[in-house]
């Protein structure tokens, strides 16, 4: 009986998939952009959260929306740096290099934007219904 004719070429110099290097790129792009995006918003909000008493409700949660898109951004760049991985990454210079690459870049961008918002402190500002006055007179 014949032997199965089996692709004798390698896995390594086949040519990957072209579509996994272009999704890579589109997932790493939107993915930067978003964190990019976040962090300048946190840079512009996060400072004037202590003087927002009149509106600490919602800068609060503004900020914990800020801080859901850092922790939603981390399987974003993942995905986008395993899509590029497989296009190619480490073998040919192409989307799957790019896409890889902005994967890494969010991935950064992402963790240390998670380690600041986890790390913040909340207590300057908010309601002012935790505040008793327990001294009589003046």
């Amino acid at each position: 009986m014949g032997e199965p004719d089996y692709d004798t070429e390698s896995t390594e110099t086949k040519p990957r998939s072209r579509g996994l290097g272009i999704s890579a790129v589109a997932i790493g792009a939107s993915g930067l952009t978003l964190a990019v995006a976040t962090w300048a918003a946190w840079l512009i909000v996060r400072p004037q959260v202590v003087a927002a008493w009149a509106y600490s409700w919602v800068v609060h949660a503004f900020v914990l929306v800020l801080g859901a898109l850092w922790f939603a951004l981390l399987p974003i760049s993942v995905l986008a740096l395993v899509f590029g991985v497989y296009a190619g990454a480490r073998t040919t210079p192409g989307p799957g290099r790019i896409g890889a690459t902005l994967g890494v870049l969010t991935i950064l961008l992402a963790l240390s934007g998670a380690a600041v918002f986890a790390t913040s402190s909340f207590g300057d500002a908010g309601p002012p219904y935790a505040y008793f006055d327990t001294q009589t007179g003046r």
